[in-house]
């Protein structure tokens, strides 16, 4: 049973340019108006800025806290299991340490705070408290492995069109799994596979982003190159909502044409001159486009086409 808490939760924090009455607010409910202002209260303790006057309650516009009530209001259809973390060494190592379970497909961590969040290659991913939306969803596949390798692509996808809804941003995805805003990197994807100790098939897929939301001092190794998308207007438990589904949507539909079609749509380096390395060797050429399985087409300056299925690029001349 949904709380009156949560219920008033819900219901102000989709209205932060509105006064409710506490009147209004139990006659809506069902409840004295006592239960209202102990609610409200409660929520304050929590530390949702919720402001009192003469004209009812506000829940504040500059209130971010993720919470598990107003993401799971965002997306009713889902239920799968939610787990929200006000602060985890690494949403990743959590998920990982459930995805055995056989109901674990669907389900998504989320942290306020990461204290030893992980990047591509063993990169760190700098992940501080109250700015950022750090997240981990574990799938269960029953693609065909080669189909699975888009896992990376479908998050990509999914991250852009999520924080496309939720703010007023464009983000565009620089190949393979990052997404920038600009010149400035506002968020990475680690993808990770669990594999079966007995039999060596694929077990699980972890999925780990994370989105720089707002701005905040960064180490000196990365300021000149981080950024956020800091939109005044959105909310990191409603871009978690949204990019829950559309995570659940496009790791569905990894065969759907539409899917490389979007990537292509949002990549920032095609028609781009880029820095690359094949054997070592250092090369420079001009993207062509991303093939159906998600490599990059490249013509070098000798005109002649190579076909990246991962590395490390750079666009030329940044």
């Amino acid at each position: 049973m949904v709380s009156l808490k949560s219920k008033l939760l819900i219901r102000m924090s989709s209205h932060t340019d509105t006064f409710f009455s506490g009147e209004s607010l139990a006659q809506e409910f069902a409840v004295s108006r006592a239960a209202v202002w102990k609610a409200i209260h409660a929520l304050q303790n929590e530390g949702h800025a919720i402001e009192s006057s003469s004209r009812g309650y506000r829940y504040l516009p500059d209130n971010d806290l993720l919470n598990p009530d107003i993401i799971r209001s965002c997306c009713p259809e889902i239920s799968f299991p939610l787990y929200v973390f006000d602060s985890i060494d690494s949403t990743n190592n959590y998920a990982k340490s459930i995805a055995s379970a056989a109901d674990a497909h669907g389900t998504l961590v989320i942290a306020n705070h990461q204290t030893a969040g992980r990047g591509r290659r063993g990169h760190t991913f700098f992940s501080p408290e109250n700015c950022g939306l750090y997240l981990s969803l574990i799938i269960k596949p029953h693609s065909r492995v080669q189909e699975m390798l888009k896992i990376t692509v479908a998050a990509a996808v999914a991250a852009v069109e999520a924080i496309q809804q939720t703010s007023h941003v464009q983000p565009r995805i620089k190949w393979v799994n990052d997404l920038f805003i600009g010149k400035r990197k506002i968020a990475g994807i680690l993808t990770e596979a669990i594999s079966d100790f007995e039999s060596g098939d694929l077990d699980a897929i972890i999925i780990g982003i994370g989105i720089n939301v707002r701005k905040t001092e960064l180490p000196e190794d990365i300021e000149n190159i981080a950024g956020a998308i800091n939109d005044p207007s959105l909310s990191r438990s409603r871009l978690a909502a949204a990019l829950w589904q559309r995570l659940l949507y496009w790791t569905e539909h990894l065969e759907d044409p539409r899917l490389m079609e979007a990537y292509r749509r949002y990549s920032l380096l095609i028609g781009h001159q880029i820095i690359y390395e094949i054997n070592s060797e250092k090369r420079s050429g001009t993207v062509e486009s991303i093939n159906d399985q998600g490599n990059l087409v490249v013509l070098d300056e000798a005109n002649e086409k190579s076909i990246l299925a991962s590395g490390e690029v750079s666009v030329k001349d940044w």
